[in-house]
């Protein structure tokens, strides 16, 4: 019996060991690693919002500051944004056409997940949006204008094509500066665990927004659920911001969509979740 339990436990995926993945924010962004002020936030929910009317795709942006702290841990980003896409139930159910834009800040990762419906030549098309929008703008720690832009460029370079029944894009060649800033990345990445600076490091990278009231970089950013979400009743959270130096305290009010939550908005468009999945294509990038 025990050798039975042993191989039973063997056979498990990995997914089934109790890691919890967590429940959107909204149908939009859902900005866990708060990286976002609400006017940044706000901006680019508008614009999922007015791609999804316009084109009937669902997209999603998701940001993490680990993938580890929602239910990822020893997982790679890859199959962590498959399970979460998945949960959520991202896109139309039956085109399956629904986008994934995963953030994992502290991690240095990005994906971009595609649902079932996109042929695996349309990997290539996420590829290139994460080399020209992403990839550029997060190395300079632009977060913000890094997700509009893949927004803009997600909508623009592989739904609307394939919608229209254009071809896929072909591969893009490797760019000699790329590799040389994945080995600059490498080496730093030693020096700073041999020196002892990761930690500063990382911190700094959460204290470059200036405060509003006093001009100093000493916010912090805490999401606070006050409401949870039922299967009939969205929740409803607040997204502190307050700062050390001043003590000045900014709370905006969210709200917290149900897990496969779906509604017909007048003009025909489909709100919440549509049940949507994906097989695990996409692509993905470090910086």
């Amino acid at each position: 019996m025990r050798y039975l339990l042993v191989c039973l436990f063997l056979f498990l995926p990995l997914p089934a060991l109790s890691q919890e993945l967590p429940q959107p924010l909204s149908d939009t962004v859902s900005d866990f690693a708060n990286i976002l002020t609400p006017e940044e936030e706000a901006r680019i929910a508008a614009a999922l919002t007015e791609g999804r009317a316009t084109t009937g795709a669902h997209v999603v942006v998701a940001t993490m500051a680990r993938i580890a702290d929602h239910g990822g841990a020893g997982e790679r980003i890859e199959d962590y944004a498959k399970r979460l896409f998945n949960l959520w139930g991202i896109g139309d159910a039956d085109r399956d056409d629904g986008i994934l834009i995963l953030v994992a800040k502290d991690d240095r990762e990005v994906r971009i997940a595609l649902g079932a419906g996109y042929e695996v030549i349309w990997d290539n098309a996420a590829q290139r949006v994460i080399n020209r929008d992403l990839l550029p703008a997060f190395r300079e720690d632009r977060y913000p204008q890094g997700i509009e832009a893949a927004v803009s460029g997600v909508y623009e370079t592989i739904v609307k094509p394939h919608q229209a029944g254009q071809p896929a894009p072909t591969p893009e060649q490797s760019n000699p500066m790329d590799i040389l800033m994945l080995i600059f990345v490498a080496v730093f990445a030693v020096l700073a665990v041999i020196g002892g600076w990761s930690a500063s490091i990382l911190g700094a990278f959460d204290r470059f927004r200036k405060c509003s009231s006093c001009g100093k970089r000493t916010l912090d950013h805490v999401r606070h659920v006050v409401v949870e979400p039922t299967q009939t009743v969205k929740g409803a959270g607040e997204r502190r911001e307050s700062c050390r130096s001043c003590g000045m305290v900014h709370v905006v009010p969210y709200d917290i969509m149900h897990l496969r939550a779906h509604s017909i908005s007048d003009d025909g468009n489909s709100g919440g979740f549509g049940g949507g999945s994906s097989s695990g294509g996409g692509a993905s990038g470090r910086w």
